[in-house]
């Protein structure tokens, strides 16, 4: 008997990989997850990469579809992305490559137009108008960019602590208390300041392991914290000025003679839509929504949908509404988004 025929999706964050094979009937037959592969943050991204492409039978496999941070055809490290790729999945598969905010989008709107804010470790937007014109704002990294993401809330909260550390009678003292205690750390003594300096250092990957620090936030904000509540208000606020960036890329530009634009639809008439780890949090995607003055919509499948119908559209297969729904069902039973 011939093995089923399948499709391989992978979407590939700054701090997990999520990896699928869908069948031609839209089930899910295996997946696995690992590190993150984005190769501006992850010295050993090739080998993580390598091994998750490697730990899914290919027997059948019709397509592959890669979604991943950091990727950009034209810089030298995603070269390097597209042969590792090539080098687990073999020469003959149909193999494509792309940013990871693309294929999510793809995911959230089934392939329509739409504004998306991503957030997962790091922050970008995309907008997508009609005409399949495509626009993106933020996407620059822990250094200097991703404002409104996991790291950067993790940051904020760290921050907190650290001045607490320094003085325990900051108002925000309960807090900072309840972020170190989260992360088991001593709030008082001697050694409480190593004790946070040494849990930073020993972190296998710091960055990542800064961005886990979002959940406790979100926790604390559950419980009405002030101080998490602030955090979040202002993450969203972050956010909704990507998705505002990313629109006025759409937007035409303005008669030379005019001084100012012309007043502006919100979101240029589109949905917005989300994704991402910091978007599971209400308040956070309350504040986006109160700042573009209009609701989401949930988005129609997880990130690895997105890799699923691009890869379905390179195998040649059909794919209609009906498709889209089931490919929704087992991606979600399976608990494979982020």
């Amino acid at each position: 008997m011939p093995p089923a025929q399948t499709l391989l999706a992978l979407d590939g964050g700054g701090t997990h990989t999520r990896v699928a094979l869908i069948t031609r009937d839209a089930c899910l037959l295996a997946h696995t997850t690992g590190p993150g592969c984005n190769p501006y943050d992850r010295p050993d991204w090739a080998e993580h990469l390598h091994a998750l492409l490697r730990a899914l039978p290919h027997n059948g496999l019709c397509a592959a579809v890669l979604g991943m941070a950091g990727y950009d055809g034209a810089r030298p490290s995603s070269h390097q992305q597209v042969n590792v790729a090539r080098a687990a999945l073999g020469p003959d598969i149909p193999l494509e490559l792309e940013n990871d905010v693309q294929t999510a989008h793809r995911a959230a709107f089934a392939g329509g137009a739409g504004v998306f804010v991503l957030a997962g470790t790091g922050s970008v937007a995309q907008a997508r108008a009609q005409d399949g014109h495509t626009t993106r704002a933020g996407g620059w990294g822990w250094l200097f960019g991703d404002e409104g993401g996991g790291y950067w809330i993790g940051c904020q909260a760290l921050n907190h602590a650290a001045r607490f550390l320094d003085d325990p009678t900051t108002p925000f003292a309960p807090f900072a208390c309840a972020v170190l205690h989260a992360l088991e750390l001593p709030s008082h003594g001697p050694h409480a300041s190593d004790a946070l300096r040494e849990w930073l250092r020993t972190r296998p990957h710091p960055r990542s392991a800064v961005g886990d620090v979002a959940p406790i936030i979100h926790a604390l904000a559950q419980t009405h914290d002030p101080h998490a509540l602030a955090i979040l208000h202002a993450a969203g606020t972050h956010l909704a000025d990507l998705a505002h960036t990313a629109c006025r890329g759409l937007a035409p530009p303005a008669p030379a003679a005019s001084a100012t634009p012309p007043a502006a639809q919100p979101l240029m008439g589109l949905p917005w839509s989300y994704g991402g780890s910091v978007m599971s949090s209400a308040v956070v995607r309350a504040r986006v929504s109160t700042l573009l003055g209009q609701p989401a919509t949930p988005p129609a499948l997880p990130p690895l949908g997105g890799a699923a119908l691009r890869a379905a559209q390179l195998a040649g297969w059909e794919v209609d509404a009906a498709w889209v729904h089931r490919l929704a069902t087992s991606l979600s039973v399976q608990n494979t988004q982020p």
